[in-house]
C-alpha cells in the first residue's frame, strides 16, 4: 500500500512538475517551430501508414496498398471532435495513533466546461481544415452537411463500432479516474485510443463510410490535462478510415483472425502529435480559453498524413 501511494505521488509531482515547465502559449509554440517541424514531430509507425509492399495489390492487411491518386477520397466526414480530460489527482493523508487514513480527491474540468471548450477549439480550427483539406481536392463534410436525411442523423447516432481485444485493452490504458472525454456540438463520441485498432478500422472504414455516403470519415481527438486553476494542451490524434481501395479476390485469404486478411475498411493514415512539454491554454481566475494557433497543428498532421500516402503512390 504504501509503495503504491508513494507512487502516485511521485507520478502527480512530474504531472505538476510538467505543467511548470509549460510554453506560453499554442500560438507561440507554433510560431516558433513551423508546419515543417510539427509535421516531423507527428508519430506514425508502420501500423498506421499506407502499405508499400506489392503483394497487398489483392487487398489484404490492416493497411491499404494505394497505387493512384484516384483511390484516394474525395469527401470526408469529421465523424467524431473530441476533448479528453486527463484531470488531476490529489492525494492527501491523515495519520493517528492507530490508523492512516488516504483521501484521493479526483478532478476534471466537468462536462458543461468540455464542451465549451471542445467547442472553442473547433470553431478555431474548422474552417481552416477545410481548407487543408481542399488543398488535397477533398470536401471535408461536417454533421450539419453529410447528415442530411433523418435516416442518416438516427443511423449516425444509433451506430455501434466494433473493436477487439486488444482495442479495448489499449482504449483502458488510457482511462483513469479522472478522465472526461466530451464532444463539440453535433459530433457523437468515437474512443480515439482504439481508433488504430483492425476492427474499429474496418466498422468506423467500411460500415459507417457507407452509411453516411461518403468516401472516408475523419476523427479528431484532443488530450488535455486541468486541475482546479487551469488547463494545458497535451496531444492530439487523428484518423483516418475508409474502405479498402483493392476488391476482394476469389481466393482464400491467411490470417483472417488477426486482423492480416481481407478488411472491407482499414485505417487510411493515422498519427499523434504529442507535445515534451504541455501548453497552458485556459485560466479559470480569468475565465480564458486560448487556443489560437492549434488550427496550425491540425493542418501540418494532415499534411504530413498526405505526405506519406504520396510517396506510397509514388
Amino acid at each position: 500500500m504504501k509503495t503504491t501511494i508513494r507512487l502516485l505521488a511521485i507520478l502527480f509531482f512530474l504531472s505538476s512538475y510538467q505543467m511548470v515547465l509549460a510554453q506560453k502559449s499554442i500560438r507561440d509554440y507554433v510560431d516558433k517551430n513551423g508546419s515543417d517541424k510539427i509535421k516531423k514531430s507527428v508519430l506514425m509507425d508502420v501500423f498506421t501508414k499506407p502499405a508499400k509492399a506489392k503483394s497487398f495489390k489483392d487487398g489484404h492487411g490492416k493497411n491499404p496498398y494505394f497505387t493512384s491518386k484516384d483511390q484516394l477520397p474525395d469527401t470526408v466526414a469529421l465523424i467524431t471532435f473530441n476533448i479528453s480530460d486527463l484531470g488531476a489527482t490529489t492525494i492527501t493523508k491523515t495519520e493517528g495513533p492507530y490508523y492512516t487514513t488516504i483521501y484521493t480527491d479526483n478532478y476534471n474540468v466537468g462536462e458543461k466546461n468540455g464542451n465549451i471548450i471542445a467547442n472553442k477549439i473547433h470553431s478555431q480550427s474548422i474552417n481552416s481544415l477545410k481548407e487543408e483539406f481542399k488543398k488535397h481536392g477533398v470536401v471535408l463534410l461536417t454533421p450539419s452537411e453529410y447528415l442530411n436525411t433523418p435516416e442518416k442523423k438516427a443511423a449516425y447516432q444509433k451506430f455501434t463500432s466494433v473493436v477487439s481485444k486488444l482495442g479495448k485493452f489499449l482504449s483502458n490504458i488510457e482511462n483513469r479516474n479522472t478522465d472526461l472525454s466530451v464532444c463539440a456540438n453535433s459530433y457523437r463520441y468515437f474512443d480515439l485510443a482504439a481508433a488504430f485498432d483492425a476492427l474499429r478500422s474496418e466498422s468506423l472504414g467500411y460500415d459507417l463510410t457507407k452509411i453516411l455516403g461518403v468516401d472516408a470519415v475523419l476523427s479528431i481527438g484532443v488530450i488535455i490535462q486541468t486541475n482546479k486553476k487551469e488547463g494545458y494542451f497535451r496531444s492530439v490524434k487523428i484518423a483516418l478510415h475508409g474502405p479498402n481501395p483493392n476488391p476482394k479476390m476469389d481466393k482464400k485469404y491467411i490470417g483472417q483472425k488477426t486482423g492480416n486478411g481481407y478488411n472491407k475498411g482499414q485505417l487510411y493514415v493515422g498519427g499523434t502529435f504529442s507535445l515534451k512539454n504541455p501548453i497552458k491554454f485556459m485560466e479559470y481566475s480569468k475565465k480564458t480559453i486560448e487556443v489560437d494557433g492549434i488550427d496550425i497543428i491540425f493542418n501540418s498532421m494532415i499534411q504530413r498524413f498526405y505526405d506519406e500516402i504520396n510517396a506510397t503512390i509514388q
